[in-house]
């Protein structure tokens, strides 16, 4: 934990979209130009920046571009740090950017982030080397989900790969299941439907940056047809995060006294690990973390969520939002908005610096005296990583705290079993053109340990389609790496 007198202020904040199809772009010219557009905003000269914190600009190699970006910029000799690739990641990177300037190291700070995800895909329709990487995978449109990347957790066994839902959609599709457990089909997506559209309302009234600034409705969003695909179970492309946009945002951080009138100030950033993904908590629909860290940022600020008027809650998919708001005690079908920007399907959801521009969007809130207090959560990795922070237009001494990640192994997950178990999460993946092609479940067996596994019968996955099957008993059978079930 770290505290820090509210010497440390946000003086500017920008974003910049690209929607131009004519125009392909390098990510490090969206950089620069929200990196001036911030500098100016906040009436710094771009040769005072010393410290440059920055998202990545792909999660698909290491690659360090804050000395490419200082030296575009002009900027001094000074700390440079690029985070983890991380929804999470943008409010840790400004309470690093805080206490840097609160402890007199550097005078002024920027914390920038982007993508040029829509550049890649327009070079490679036009059959032209794109100017840089993609951000991952699947922002370039992933057709099934073995074409997404493999991986484990620390070494440990990681259930949800094993299941076959190793991708974004996969995996929050999976919580969702466990969220909704005893809900009919119909609920489902009428609830999931309900929830999303006044999302598209807030995109549409951003206009200026919001990539598809259109309000939908709750049955627009909901129903699958042509142009609105199933991707996983309940998620039509509708509910999914869109990464394939050009945006980047940026925030510049100096004592408050410079800020002068212009500056917002945090009043408490959380920041949270999880043990693992979900197969590893305690219950699947409800991280431990997250609800640390939203308890910790509330107490931090003495804020009653009553007192804060604007907030954010990551939305990358529905899951994300049902969750924060258990975590913070909120309706999620009330009349309070849940978003600042219109959200990651609508909005755009821009790599790892999607928050960014919800805390542009917040502080525009703020500066223009629509709010007085503004919260925002951010959610990343494989639902593991987590970032609250409550931000005000007085000056309030801060608190930065970065909470232990337990050091316990987690529920039991095991690689092998045989016979019965209760399946507690599950999904039907699709793929485009063809449907219903994987139907991953999460089980518990008698002993308490879980498995991921997969359909015996991958016919069954369209039999499938339109069913939770939490709740229900599968037969298990299978080696390390193919475990399958059946109905029962």
């Amino acid at each position: 934990m770290s505290g820090f007198p509210a010497s440390a202020a946000v003086a500017g904040w920008a974003q910049v979209v690209n929607r131009d199809d004519d125009r392909i772009v390098h990510p490090m010219v969206l950089l620069e130009e929200a990196g001036r557009s911030a500098l100016a905003a906040a009436g710094v000269a771009a040769d005072q920046v010393q410290a440059i914190l920055s998202t990545p600009l792909t999660a698909l190699v290491e690659q360090d571009h804050t000395e490419t970006l200082a030296a575009r910029l002009g900027a001094r000799r000074g700390p440079r740090v690029v985070s983890a690739y991380s929804g999470a990641a943008p409010q840790r990177l400004l309470a690093r950017a805080c206490a840097l300037v609160a402890a007199g190291e550097v005078e002024v700070a920027l914390v920038v982030g982007g993508i040029a995800d829509a550049s890649v895909r327009r070079a490679r329709r036009r059959g032209v080397e794109p100017p840089a990487l993609p951000t991952s995978t699947w922002s370039q449109g992933s057709d099934r989900p073995s074409d997404l990347p493999q991986r484990k957790w620390d070494g440990a066994h990681f259930a949800e790969i094993a299941a076959g839902a190793g991708s974004p959609p996969g995996y929050f599709a999976l919580v969702q299941s466990a969220l909704d457990r005893g809900m009919s089909d119909a609920a489902r997506a009428s609830r999931l439907g309900a929830l999303m559209a006044p999302f598209t309302e807030v995109a549409a009234a951003r206009a200026a940056h919001a990539w598809f600034p259109r309000a939908r409705d709750a049955s627009q969003i909901a129903t699958a047809t042509p142009a609105n695909r199933m991707v996983a179970e309940p998620y039509t492309k509708l509910m999914c995060s869109f990464p394939t946009v050009d945006m980047a945002a940026a925030l510049v951080v100096t004592p408050a006294a410079r800020a002068g009138r212009r500056g917002v100030f945090p009043v408490a950033i959380t920041t949270a690990e999880e043990v693992g993904p979900p197969s590893r908590w305690p219950s699947l629909d409800r991280p431990p973390a997250l609800s640390a860290a939203v308890e910790e940022a509330l107490r931090l600020s003495d804020t009653d969520l009553a007192e804060v008027d604007a907030l954010d809650l990551y939305s990358c998919f529905p899951a994300a939002v049902l969750m924060g708001c258990q975590a913070l005690g909120l309706d999620p079908i009330g009349d309070r908005l849940l978003t600042a920007t219109g959200g990651l399907p609508y909005f755009g959801g821009p790599g790892a610096s999607y928050g960014l521009h919800a805390l542009v969007c917040l502080f525009d809130d703020l500066h223009h005296g629509r709010a007085d207090t503004v919260l925002s959560l951010g959610l990343g990795g494989f639902v593991t990583d987590f970032s609250v922070g409550v931000y005000s237009r007085e000056e309030r001494r801060g608190a930065l705290v970065d909470l232990p990640r337990p050091e316990a192994p987690g529920w039991p997950v095991v690689e092998v079993a045989e016979g019965p178990a209760e399946v507690e999460a599950m999904t039907v993946l699709h793929a485009r053109g063809e449907g219903p092609v994987a139907a991953p479940v999460i089980a518990r067996l008698p002993s308490g340990e879980r498995v991921g596994a997969r359909c015996a019968d991958p016919a069954l996955a369209g039999e499938l389609s339109g069913q939770n099957l939490v709740g229900r008993e599968v037969e298990l059978t299978g080696r390390p790496g193919r475990l399958e079930y059946q109905l029962r």
